[in-house]
């Protein structure tokens, strides 16, 4: 019998919905601005490039300091600031005044704000949930997480880009505010990893001695110092796991080569595909169509084929609809490639997010989490770059091809390491109590 995965969860998929169909309307609107800035694919996947770097840069302190931090707390400010960050760009858009190098420097801001978001709330997801419903809870937050980035942001930026440039980015900034209004009624959530001392603090507007100025300074080389041992400790645990490092693997590996495509995907949609700005947004509204249904049936993929066979033939289908885009370049079939590459992406989030949070501890999640967000994402910042780099070069229809082949490759090989075998033995051993 299923239980109830309860209110502050439903306040939680319901924040994820809100500020994800701003994303969704942001993540059209900027590569069309961009566009219209600059045909240049190197100017486009710059924009690309800072959107995603700091998810190289940041993430590992960020999920050191989530384990420190209330989790609660750490998404309600985030959202904060990325509302102020999105009311800022729509500022600069309509003031004229958003080149390029203005683009690149918001959406890179924008991204440090998420790295601490999104750590903090998939380490607070199990406190939420029960672990045995946490596959349930992910397949509910990816199927809001794609209708919302997906099916209602990014045909709705369309629209809202063709009546005013400024206008989806304002959208995007009253969607941050909402959720950081909703996320105000979830009860604090704080995880303090064992054995770390509470960092002393000083009052604002106090004046500290000598003594106390070369105390402070010692304790903040000492809160340093243990961040970095946090941060290592979270990276020896993913280093020492066959599972996590494959998974880890295969996250960077989809996300470099999915990235090299996705940063110049509006001009090969424009130029190669010959859709107008509308119809852009339509093919992501196809890919999240797809993520719906991989996300709502991810759970019964599994039941059915095993847990090895669905992770890594989602894997397969995240790469094979590249080759559909590159060998028969038409807007239908990309529609088509889209809604295929969206079904193995739900699968794909909602049964390696479940694995992940299952059988990390509690104090290791927020380290560990970000430590495979670093791969993934700083992988999509050297995609975009290379997809960028290789358009320009090779032309608009090499970076597709690439991923239409490799992708699939690297499915089949990961597959003994994947196994079912291999993932419930993983399950087993986290569920298992150590030895005294």
């Amino acid at each position: 019998m299923r239980t109830r995965l309860g209110g502050p969860f439903g306040r939680l998929l319901v924040s994820v919905g809100i500020s994800g169909a701003g994303d969704g309307i942001r993540q059209t609107a900027l590569p069309l601005l961009a566009a219209v800035l600059t045909g240049n694919p190197l100017g486009v996947s710059a924009v690309a490039v800072a959107q995603a770097l700091p998810w190289l840069l940041v993430s590992l302190p960020a999920g050191a300091l989530v384990d420190r931090w209330d989790r609660r707390t750490v998404t309600l400010v985030t959202n904060a600031v990325r509302a102020a960050l999105a009311g800022v760009l729509a500022a600069l858009v309509a003031l004229g005044a958003a080149g390029i190098p203005a683009l690149c420097l918001v959406a890179f801001a924008l991204t440090v704000a998420e790295t601490f978001a999104d750590a903090a709330a998939q380490a607070l997801l199990p406190a939420l949930v029960e672990v045995t419903e946490l596959e349930r809870a992910n397949s509910r937050l990816s199927v809001v997480g794609s209708v919302a980035v997906q099916f209602a942001g990014p045909p709705l930026g369309g629209v809202l880009f063709a009546v005013r440039r400024a206008v989806p980015f304002l959208a995007d900034a009253v969607s941050f505010a909402a959720a950081a209004l909703l996320l105000r009624t979830l009860p604090p959530l704080r995880a303090t990893p064992a054995g770390q001392p509470d960092s002393p603090a000083v009052l604002p507007g106090a004046t500290l001695s000598p003594a106390g100025a070369r105390s402070s300074r010692v304790a903040s080389s000492r809160v340093a110092s243990s961040l970095r041992a946090e941060i290592a400790e979270g990276l020896r645990f993913l280093s020492r796991r066959p599972l996590l490092r494959a998974l880890a693997g295969a996250v960077a590996l989809n996300n470099l080569l999915m990235e090299a495509v996705f940063g110049i995907l509006v001009l090969y949609a424009l130029r190669v595909l010959h859709l107008g700005p509308a119809q852009y947004g339509l093919l992501f509204t196809a890919y999240a169509l797809g993520g719906v249904l991989g996300g709502s049936y991810a759970v019964r993929v599994r039941d059915q084929f095993g847990a090895g066979p669905a992770v890594t033939g989602s894997m397969l289908l995240l790469g094979l609809p590249f080759l559909l885009i590159a060998l028969v370049p038409n807007g239908y079939a990309a529609g088509v490639a889209m809604v295929a590459m969206g079904t193995g992406e739900g699968v794909w989030n909602v049964l390696t997010m479940s694995l992940r949070q299952a059988v990390i501890p509690d104090p290791l999640r927020g380290r560990v989490l970000s430590a495979f967000r670093m791969f993934g994402w700083g992988a999509a910042s050297v995609g975009s770059a290379l997809g960028g780099a290789l358009a320009h070069a090779l032309g608009l229809r090499f970076p597709v091809l690439l991923a239409g082949v490799v992708l699939p490759v690297a499915a089949l090989l990961l597959t003994p390491v994947l196994s079912t075998t291999a993932i419930e033995h993983a399950r087993t051993a986290a569920a298992t109590p150590p030895s005294p």
